[in-house]
């Protein structure tokens, strides 16, 4: 039987642990980045985490001085700002205005003055709104039901590449599981490619593994921008860091090992 991977994709995300946190906290995803506690030190955590990285390094082999570049989801700026750095403009589709500000900051640090910025979900985003780009990147911004149109728009306003980079694996499986008797499904990147897949663009995939150490304080505090503690939850996560010999003991404390992976998919149009 053929799968339908638009309708796998739908029931994945609507079915996904975070789509799910953010019904019971009855916020949008927006709202949960206009107030997230760790998004002002966005810029220590890509440092800490090597994000983007290896990621970034393949982007800028198809960009120089005269190209133009579309950021979906752009965050905080983890792909703006360098990408800006080296390219003629870059325009970045982003709903949280607390995001936004946290960019605006960062580019004012760096002297950027290329960047433009459309305040909006990209499935809301007008095509009229857009131009044609050297370079479309979208990277962990798929809170989208509706995967088909959302990819085809993209596409479209594409003359080069175009790269998607979610998860492959954080690494934290058994963690979510045993911790937080959290569940998850396959990975993003499966379905996002066989939807390009089915709809006639054949794209290759790059995994790509990052290793890195958060100070166990840190990690602690995301997770609790997403779950709630006590103290004996607390203590068993500890006791199972522990146990799957993830702490590590520096000078200035302790430190969580962690093994993450990315996934980029990338599509480029004829020529490229």
């Amino acid at each position: 039987m053929k799968v339908d991977w638009a309708a796998e994709w739908k029931q994945h995300r609507d079915s996904s642990p975070w789509v799910q946190k953010l019904k019971e906290k009855g916020i949008s995803s927006e709202d949960f980045w206009d107030s997230y506690k760790y998004a002002d030190s966005s810029e220590e955590y890509d440092s800490l985490s090597g994000y983007p990285g290896l990621v970034l390094v393949k982007m800028l082999r198809y960009l120089n001085e005269n190209s133009s570049v579309l950021d979906i989801g752009a965050g905080a700026g983890a792909y703006t700002i360098p990408l800006a750095k080296v390219a003629r403009s870059v325009t970045v589709v982003e709903p949280s205005k607390g995001q936004i500000a946290r960019l605006q900051k960062r580019a004012r640090k760096n002297g950027l003055e290329n960047i433009q910025i459309i305040n909006n979900r990209w499935q809301d985003v007008e095509s009229s709104d857009l131009e044609r780009y050297d370079l479309v990147n979208a990277a962990y911004c798929f809170h989208i039901p509706e995967i088909v149109p959302a990819l085809q728009k993209m596409l479209d306003v594409t003359t080069g590449a175009l790269s998607l980079v979610t998860l492959a694996d954080h690494g934290f499986k058994d963690v979510y599981e045993v911790i937080f008797q959290e569940h998850e499904g396959e990975p993003e990147y499966i379905y996002l490619y066989n939807a390009l897949l089915q709809m006639g663009y054949p794209s290759d995939v790059e995994i790509i593994h990052r290793r890195y150490q958060l100070p166990l304080e840190k990690q602690i505090g995301i997770l609790k921008s997403s779950y709630d503690f006590t103290p004996g939850l607390e203590e068993r996560l500890l006791a199972h860091l522990a146990a799957t010999k993830r702490l590590v003991k520096r000078e200035s404390g302790q430190w969580v090992q962690r093994n993450y992976k990315d996934a980029m998919i990338w599509y480029r149009k004829s020529g490229q």
